[in-house]
């Protein structure tokens, strides 16, 4: 079973790389909650067609399985038919797959509450392990996002750099809940190394000289 999920990551993850650099589309569309009782439909705020799609408002309307209007909010999107919509229809999260470091990537829209906004930095990712696309810079990894399971009010958010990242949808609140483990064993083994060259900076009236006379006791042999 793992082996499968596995799997089905892997080939979500090569969708999205490919479908990245695609123009949006900036149209309006729907998406379904993972239970399939709440539908939500990203559509024109106005009335404006002399504008550009993306020059016009956009509206956020949640519905339940009936059609029955569960709340509305004004939205920005990026022109892809993109976002989550939680099982309880209160919450829809957009996590956008290009990664900007001053700019929005995560919007979380509430009902009766305002949105959650983090920017890119906020996740302190290495510029080293984010993907190069032809036009953009990719930041999730494979599992991507999605809303954590039981009661717990939270999008889990998983990075390239091997991170999971919980946010609170009650307070907005970014908590890191999984650690590379490798950044550990990294900063692990630079605490040592200050640590030993700190001994040696203290003691170095001792093991200098003690230096010294073996360098001169290996040479006196060859």
């Amino acid at each position: 079973m793992k082996n499968a999920l596995s799997v089905l990551f892997t080939l979500m993850f090569l969708v999205v790389k490919a479908y990245a650099d695609e123009p949006p589309s900036w149209t309006p569309y729907k998406i379904v909650s993972e239970n399939g009782g709440i539908f939500s439909w990203i559509h024109f705020g106005d009335n404006d067609t002399t504008k550009s799609p993306w020059e016009r408002k956009w509206a956020l309307t949640v519905y339940t399985k009936d059609s029955t209007e569960l709340w509305e909010q004004q939205i920005n999107p990026t022109g892809y038919p993109e976002g989550k919509l939680s099982n309880n229809g209160k919450y829809f999260s957009y996590v956008n797959y290009w990664y900007y470091s001053d700019s929005p990537v995560v919007e979380v829209y509430r009902r009766n509450r305002t949105p959650i906004i983090i920017t890119g930095d906020k996740f302190g990712i290495p510029i080293s392990v984010l993907q190069q696309t032809s036009s953009h810079q990719l930041w999730l990894d494979d599992k991507g996002y999605h809303y954590a399971n039981g009661a717990a009010q939270q999008l889990i958010i998983n990075t390239r750099d091997s991170n999971t990242w919980a946010v609170d949808l009650e307070t907005g609140e970014l908590n890191i809940v999984g650690v590379n483990k490798n950044y550990v064993y990294v900063l692990l083994a630079l605490a040592l190394l200050i640590i030993l060259l700190y001994i040696i900076f203290r003691r170095r009236n001792k093991i200098l000289p003690t230096l010294a006379q073996v360098y001169r006791s290996a040479t006196c042999v060859f």
